[in-house]
Formats: structure tokens, C-alpha cells, sequence
């Protein structure tokens, strides 16, 4: 079994088509097709099924493709950071939700550092990805939310993935709103009169769990909700259609916030729970680099209510 291997199942999976892929990796059809089947004669499982239509995974074949990944993933890194000549190139990267103060502790830190002899990278991303980044040390530290719906479920997470928590903020709960919205003149938000406005809430994947929702309250059916990938598209849809999303109030501060505003959630029995913290997760002893990173990100967080 060869990398080689590895990366053509991945194309082939990615473009549904043999042909197709066979294309886009410069070989001919024959060649690819007598690759994947040796491939899935020495891995033992049926990774794709064929049809007049394309190709699709089984299930034994997605599988097999999300640790096929993780080995070209970890291949790829190890290449990147070692230039053959004995220099090993340093590397910091966080992979978080939707945070604009954990952008904030990032620049902090790495204005402060030799960004020749360093890589930085940050990355907004889902639920599962930020525990899978920091699980395999594709990144060093990630930030996400524990509330009373999720925190059981993604603890046990942390346990399976040998990941260390640690508490940041406690946070109000609060709800992110553009300006011109109807209910933006006012005080406090009761959750009964925000919830008949779209809801937006970032995609998490296909079937995906309920518990990775990135936002308070995320995993409640609502008559009118719209999911997005990024914080640009949120910020657009949620001027245009009056929508609104939940949040800790960590957002002031972010580029565009005079266009928005965050306003105080009513507490309420009718709410589906009450708590909700912000706080970070690591694998290992958390490098110097690491640490000032976390220094910048309690200095960076929103203050506690």
C-alpha cells in the first residue's frame, strides 16, 4: 500500500468519477483503474462501488479514506517541516470556532516571533475538525464552547483523544444582530420574539452530531434557520434577511462590528439551558510559543458577567 495509492482514492472519491479523475491526475483510465483495484485487493475491502453513473465510497470505503487522509495529512507535514539539510522548521497552529478575540490572542503572539523561521497558521473551522486537528497535532491548541447540552459528549471526546481542557470564560448569553434589525433598539431579547426571525448557525457536516453546534441553543429545531460555512456569509445573510445567531458577546471588537450589535439574552426558564463557557484544548506539554498563545487568550477574552 502506497501513498501514491492513497492520493488517487482520495481524487477518485472527490470527483465521482474515474474518468475524471483519471484526468485531473494526469494518468490514463487503465492505469488508475488497476491502481484502485490493487489497492482494494490489498486492503482486503470494496472501497468504491461502480455504476453507469460513476463511482461512490461504501462505507467500509469512507472509512478507510478518513485515515487514508490522515496519513497523507501527517506525510505532508512531515515533508513540509523538514527542509533536508538537518533544519526542522518550527510550526504553531490553531484551529477554532468562530472567535474573533481568538484571532486577536493569535496576532498578539505571533507579531512577537520570527516569522521566517516559523509557520503560523489559524483556522476557523467545525466542532469535529478543531478535535481532530488538535488530536493528531495538526494543531497545537484549539478553542471551542462547552454548554449543559454538550459538555458530557465532547468531555468523553477529550478523554478518548487524550486531550487536556481547560476553562477560559464563562460567558452571558447574547444575541448577534445587525443594527437596522427590528429588534435592535431594545435593552434585552426575550428568546420566545428572536426565534421568529432566521436563525444562522455554522455548518458542521453531514450528520453531523447535534452536540458539535458551534452556537448556544444551536441543536433546537427553529421554523426558519440557514447554515453557513464562514463569518463573512453570516454577516451578509444576517443584514439582509434580518436574521440573527446566538453568541457569548465575543465579538466585539471584530472588523464590520459597527454594523452590528450584541444584545443580552433574558434569562428564562423557558431557555433549553443556562450555562455556557469558552475554553481550549491541547494534546501535549503546550510548547513556549503555546503558552504565550494562551496568556494572550484569557488577556483577549471577553470578561466574565
Amino acid at each position: 500500500m502506497t501513498l501514491q495509492q492513497l492520493r488517487y482514492a482520495m481524487v477518485v472519491a472527490q470527483t465521482g468519477s474515474m474518468n475524471k479523475a483519471a484526468e485531473s491526475l494526469f494518468i490514463s483510465q487503465p492505469t488508475l483503474t488497476n491502481t484502485i483495484r490493487g489497492l482494494e485487493e490489498e486492503s482486503g475491502i470494496t472501497i468504491f462501488n461502480r455504476t453507469n453513473k460513476g463511482v461512490n465510497l461504501t462505507a467500509e470505503g469512507s472509512d478507510f479514506l478518513f485515515y487514508a487522509k490522515k496519513v497523507c495529512d501527517q506525510y505532508d507535514q512531515l515533508i513540509w517541516r523538514y527542509d533536508g539539510k538537518g533544519n526542522a522548521r518550527k510550526i504553531f497552529s490553531v484551529s477554532t470556532q468562530h472567535y474573533s478575540f481568538v484571532c486577536e490572542a493569535f496576532s498578539d503572539t505571533v507579531k512577537d516571533y520570527d516569522a521566517s523561521t516559523y509557520h503560523f497558521s489559524i483556522l476557523e473551522t467545525t466542532t469535529s475538525k478543531v478535535i481532530e486537528d488538535v488530536s493528531t497535532s495538526a494543531s497545537e491548541v484549539g478553542v471551542l464552547f462547552l454548554s449543559d447540552f454538550n459538555k458530557e459528549a465532547l468531555k468523553k471526546l477529550f478523554v478518548d483523544h487524550s486531550l487536556t481542557y481547560k476553562k477560559i470564560v464563562s460567558c452571558r448569553f447574547y444575541v448577534y444582530l445587525g443594527k437596522n434589525h427590528p429588534l435592535a433598539d431594545r435593552d434585552i431579547i426575550d428568546y420566545e420574539d428572536i426565534t421568529k426571525y432566521p436563525l444562522l448557525t455554522y455548518e458542521q457536516g453531514k450528520d453531523s452530531p447535534l452536540y458539535m453546534a458551534e452556537e448556544i441553543f444551536g441543536e433546537q429545531d427553529y421554523p426558519y434557520s440557514i447554515k453557513v460555512s464562514d463569518r463573512a456569509s453570516m454577516l451578509q445573510i444576517m443584514n439582509k434577511l434580518n436574521g440573527f445567531t446566538f453568541c457569548s458577546g465575543a465579538v466585539r471588537g471584530a472588523v464590520g462590528w459597527s454594523d452590528y450589535k450584541i444584545i443580552p439574552l433574558r434569562e428564562s426558564a423557558h431557555l433549553p439551558y443556562s450555562y455556557m463557557e469558552i475554553g481550549y484544548i491541547h494534546k501535549d506539554g503546550l510548547s513556549q510559543i503555546g503558552k504565550r498563545f494562551v496568556e494572550e487568550l484569557y488577556k483577549a477574552a471577553p470578561s466574565e458577567e
